[in-house]
């Protein structure tokens, strides 16, 4: 974090912490001392990730209520053009998508998330506009952050099947690992929960089962029930896992049962992806009843 943005956050919690009637002494505690809290407050030093989150829930936050406010209570610039993207997706407005290319990015983040969107358009035509120098740009990007936000979590979401099976693996590692403070905002844990499952999809259409098996495993800890359309995708996505391993044909009907429930729940895109998958792995044809 550079100097100016490191001396606005500790601005920001400072007031914050004022404002609600918290002194350094009331926030101190095991793990994170008065000092470090003035270090960050006067823009001497960044806390770590969970000294952060410490300091945030001592002046009686959450880390949603934090950083919502810190963004002035308006949604930042990737949360607006993720919400497009997925619109895009929805309605397969491949036009739209199109628009939102910037012809000459004047930055960094501009061009990471050019590649998003083509890596969009790649999904809806087929027609790939992806560079291997852009390939690249996302991989040593997100190699080059240690604790990912909402941005480093959209960038490789949207742009997991651009990469190889390698660069997604390991990726797909490093997010689960560089995401511990970030996966405690409720919106962050719905995004890395959809990624882990595009990444357990991944790694069986591409035929890596060790993988696949992996991944399947970290999502335990991940899914409940009560995330209905995320968990009924679980369910297929190991069903269809299992179906590679030994073409039970009792697995083709628990996966159409799941697709099925999806469709009640109008789930229309997710319903879409999960139909193409069955029918590429089993060659069973769904009809809907």
């Amino acid at each position: 974090m550079d100097k100016q943005k490191l001396t606005d956050l500790g601005e920001f919690y400072a007031t914050q912490r004022s404002s609600r009637g918290y002194t350094q002494d009331h926030v101190a505690t095991k793990g994170l001392s008065k000092s470090q809290i003035s270090n960050f407050e006067n823009g001497k030093h960044m806390l770590s990730a969970s000294s952060l989150l410490l300091a945030i829930r001592g002046i009686n936050m959450s880390a949603n209520e934090f950083f919502y406010a810190l963004n002035n209570y308006h949604a930042s610039t990737i949360q607006v053009l993720t919400a497009r993207l997925i619109k895009i997706q929805e309605s397969e407005d491949v036009a739209g998508a199109r628009r939102l290319l910037l012809k000459t990015p004047k930055s960094s983040h501009d061009a990471l998330q050019n590649v998003m969107i083509k890596s969009v358009i790649k999904e809806m035509t087929g027609q790939n506009l992806v560079t291997l120098r852009e390939v690249n740009r996302v991989g040593n990007y997100l190699t080059s952050i240690d604790e990912w936000t909402e941005f480093e979590l959209a960038i490789f979401g949207f742009c997991i099947e651009i990469l190889d099976v390698g660069d997604v693996y390991w990726l797909a590692k490093e997010m689960l690992e560089r995401t511990v403070f970030y996966s405690e905002l409720v919106l962050n844990q719905h995004i890395i929960r959809r990624i882990s499952l595009h990444v357990f999809a991944y790694m069986i259409v591409h035929d890596e089962l060790a993988y696949a098996h992996y991944f399947s495993d970290q999502l335990k800890t991940l899914m409940h029930e009560r995330w209905l359309t995320d968990w009924l995708r679980y369910k297929f996505l190991k069903k269809l896992l299992a179906f590679k391993l030994t073409n039970e044909p009792q697995l083709v009907g628990d996966m159409v049962a799941s697709i099925d429930c999806l469709r009640m729940l109008d789930a229309k895109q997710l319903t879409k992806k999960l139909t193409k998958l069955l029918s590429a792995t089993t060659n069973y044809t769904y009809k809907e009843t």
